[in-house]
């Protein structure tokens, strides 16, 4: 059976805080009453979705704003996110956001110069819009926390640092191998939705795209997750605290 046709697209991730400018906020971990289960594998959060849509994040035939594509990852991503914990909470009659809010809204932020964002900046601004309840990082260093993390809370979002060939892999439908080094100026927001002992998987460019270890260990450079209702409930976070500590950085109270 010939695969279909994959077309790599665009970033727009902006390179991490420097430590000094860093949020001062917990690991999600510091927020719980308890670890979280460690990672059962494999772990598959993607909820059987087949089609996850460029969203304006690339060459895309539904996006008529810009349909050669922006560097909207960022808010790809965010929906990408919210379409796997919909899944595996069966939640029905959704109404997602087309390409043509998503590029809007993106470009709206970015007083449509398309320049990327930074994902921190970005998920406290979301917060003080309404559009996310709470957020907090993951130790990124860690595959378990990651993993912990993206298994209890269905997904991951996440920035990494791609190599020179990663469209080029992407397109032939190759997993992401650490063939060079990791570019700090090509800077990518994902989502990760499987794991298992040898591999991770990735919602990109409207497909799944799996990754070695290897890879993830050097091009993976932060982690998040985005918190509803629904995880604080599952997991017992202590999400007044939490959103003190997102208020406290400027936050104003997410909904």
């Amino acid at each position: 059976m010939t695969e279909p046709t994959r077309t790599a697209g665009l970033r727009g991730r902006k390179a991490v805080k420097p430590v000094g400018e860093r949020f001062n906020i917990g690991w999600v971990h510091s927020y719980l009453p308890a670890a979280l289960p460690p990672p059962q594998y494999p772990v598959d959060v993607s909820g059987g979705i087949t089609s996850w849509g460029m969203l304006g994040n690339g060459p895309d035939p539904t996006c008529t704003v810009r349909p050669q594509g922006v560097g909207d990852c960022t808010f790809a991503g965010r929906q990408h996110y919210r379409m796997a914990k919909a899944a595996c909470e069966n939640e029905i009659g959704i109404s997602w956001e087309t390409s043509d809010q998503l590029v809007e809204e993106y470009l709206a932020y970015d007083h449509n110069q398309d320049i990327g964002a930074n994902i921190a900046d970005l998920l406290l601004f979301w917060y003080n819009a309404g559009k996310i309840l709470a957020f907090a990082p993951v130790d990124h260093t860690s595959r378990a926390a990651v993993d912990s993390a993206m298994q209890a809370i269905h997904g991951c979002y996440v920035g990494v640092n791609l190599t020179d060939d990663a469209d080029q892999l992407f397109e032939q439908h190759q997993p992401w191998t650490l063939n060079g080094q990791p570019d700090p100026n090509d800077g990518h927001c994902i989502v990760k939705v499987k794991a298992d002992a040898g591999s991770d998987t990735w919602v990109t460019w409207g497909a799944e795209q799996p990754s070695t270890l290897d890879w993830t260990g050097a091009c993976l450079d932060e982690a998040w997750v985005i918190i509803s209702q629904d995880d604080a409930n599952a997991t017992n976070i202590d999400l007044a605290q939490l959103r003190a500590d997102i208020n406290a950085l400027g936050g104003t109270g997410g909904s």
